[in-house]
């Protein structure tokens, strides 16, 4: 409606119509423009018989199917069915909020709103008809006058009743929409089956203060297992070009994030999993997380819940920071992997896992990163105090280990570059004992292995060697360690008999006989080795796999004057 016309044209009797008319619309919507639509949430409150929760919208009629509710209120759920089904001439759409702060589920002492959702009704952000676009809609909780500069001001129960069965999740499915400046709980997930979404600053499972989990539901005990169960889930094929970004997520029963059914380009960068808003784990930071295993969830246990799973092809997963992963579980359950990475061509970088924002090393209840696929890179990032493999009986086997390759795709061109990550434990029997192996039979015998480089000289800093030793196996198969032209990577370690990566020193590259030499960054204390660990740079160096093939770490920790240290550990 164009009110913009002059009113000196209109009868008497109809200014009065549309002028009280004006008067609910410009509460709940803007109008049209070449800009866009503007849609104002005005109403904490899930209003509306069970008739009408599909086709009640805040300002927007269309025949007989869509049209205002009669109490003239727009809230969220209106808003989102409206941006769903208005022609793709009103998009794009700006969904914001002013709501008053004498709305019954206003939280003075906070300075927050809690939006509720019944979840027993279907929420999605869908299209009218199949031949629409759709999407193109921007959900802000920043738009909210007054309110708290520290978190969202606007909360989201998607589980306003409190059902055991959990919350209603947002579902979403269309593409290039933008979510952020949100705080979910009740257990509901932001489910984008679509691309070109991007989801930022939004916290999921805490407390409105932030300083902690928010079950999703209390009330039964089986409800409680499940804690805060929600996460940002891309399950689609057509689930591509996503950004995560910078959001908070803990107690999510299901991976916080997850790629599944073959998602493509997706970013999963800066998010904080597992934490609290701070970046904290408020457990004992002495002995680290509680990771004892029981099935009920425990209130004096911290929960922080499951990491991240790719799947598909080339998504990026960077500088996000795990902490505090657990969960309740029976004791022969696989406890939670923080990053779970499978498919192809995924960089893995810049990542922390088992330390928080304050340099706690409380670590997480599972393995560091599990690999499987091809062609992925994982450097630079930091593991403190992962968990051993997925069973208690894995102490000592290939799972025994912080990152592990459990299956992996052969032949020319196939490579995962596994490199320059520091890895870090403490001396518990349930930290592994080593930085990076390979699962049997997933992984050729002749990569499981190979020996990386060896040292041969240290003086200072000034370092050289060879390739390493063959290896010999079971019926007297050799293994052979050439590495022509091979990248050697230099760790430092510590005499504890753990093969660990506590810092990345140097890097050099090999001869075509495998003789190298490299410069640390700085001097070897007294109580440090070296750790070397080998990449091919051509095919078909180890077994058939490609350039860019990554080995494990050296069993042997060299030491100045040519000193080697074997601890008895390795087996």
């Amino acid at each position: 409606m164009n009110f913009a016309k002059p009113l000196k044209a209109i009868g008497a009797g109809l200014l009065l119509i549309l002028l009280a008319s004006w008067a609910i619309v410009s509460q709940v919507r803007a109008d049209v423009s070449g800009a866009g639509t503007v849609i104002i949430v005005n109403s904490t409150e899930d209003l509306a018989n069970s008739t009408n929760y599909d086709n009640h919208t805040c300002g927007y009629t269309s025949g007989a199917i869509y049209f205002p509710a009669g109490d003239g209120k727009c809230t969220l759920r209106r808003a989102i069915l409206e941006a769903g089904v208005r022609p793709d001439g009103d998009r794009p759409i700006s969904i914001q909020f002013n709501i008053p702060t004498s709305d019954p589920n206003y939280n003075a002492s906070l300075q927050v709103w809690e939006v509720q959702i019944d979840e027993s009704y279907e929420w999605e952000l869908d299209r009218r008809f199949i031949t629409d676009d759709g999407g193109q809609v921007t959900v802000d909780g920043n738009t909210q006058p007054g309110g708290r500069s520290d978190g969202p001001k606007i909360m989201v129960n998607t589980n306003r009743d409190n059902l055991a069965t959990f919350g209603r999740s947002l579902e979403v499915r269309t593409s290039d929409n933008i979510i952020r400046n949100l705080g979910f709980i009740g257990g509901g997930q932001i489910i984008l089956y679509e691309g070109g979404n991007r989801v930022e600053n939004v916290w999921m499972g805490l407390t409105a203060d932030g300083s902690g989990l928010s079950l999703a539901s209390d009330a039964t005990t089986q409800a409680m297992r499940s804690m805060a169960r929600g996460g940002i889930i891309m399950p689609n094929e057509a689930s591509d070009n996503n950004v995560i970004v910078n959001n908070v997520i803990i107690g999510a029963f299901e991976r916080a994030i997850r790629i599944t059914s073959g998602g493509d380009s997706n970013q999963i960068t800066g998010n904080y999993i597992g934490l609290n808003a701070d970046g904290l784990v408020p457990s004992p930071h002495s002995s680290g997380v509680n990771c004892t295993r029981e099935l009920d969830y425990n209130g004096s246990f911290w929960y922080g819940g499951q990491g991240i799973q790719v799947t598909g092809s080339n998504n990026t997963v960077t500088n996000n920071r795990l902490a505090g992963l657990h969960m309740p579980q029976s004791t022969n359950d696989t406890p939670p992997i923080a990053l779970e990475i499978s498919g192809s061509g995924h960089t893995v970088t810049g990542n922390v896992i088992g330390r928080d924002v304050a340099n706690h090393n409380v670590g997480v209840c599972g393995q560091g990163i599990l690999l499987q696929g091809t062609n992925h890179l994982v450097e630079l990032n930091t593991i403190v105090h992962s968990r051993n493999g997925f069973e208690p009986t894995d102490d000592g086997t290939d799972f025994d280990t912080a990152i592990l390759t459990q299956s992996f795709e052969t032949g020319s061109g196939k490579w995962i570059t596994v490199r320059k990550n520091t890895v870090i434990d403490a001396g518990q029997a349930t930290h592994p004992d080593h930085v990076y192996r390979f699962a049997s039979p997933g992984v050729p015998v002749e990569l499981r292995q190979f020996n990386p480089a060896k040292v041969t000289s240290i003086n200072g800093t000034a370092v050289s060697g060879t390739q390493g030793d063959n290896a010999v196996i079971a019926g007297g198969t050799i293994i052979s360690a050439a590495c022509p032209n091979c990248t050697i990577y230099l760790y430092a370690d510590d005499l504890d008999g753990r093969i660990e990566a506590k810092e990345f020193l140097g890097q050099a590259t090999a001869n075509a006989s495998g003789s190298w030499t490299a410069t640390l960054s700085r001097p070897l204390t007294d109580s440090e080795g070296l750790r070397t660990q080998s990449m091919t740079n051509g095919s078909s160096v180890i077994f058939n796999f490609g350039a860019g093939t990554t080995s494990k770490l050296s069993d042997a920790l060299y030491r100045p004057a040519s000193s080697v240290y074997l601890p008895m550990i390795i087996r």
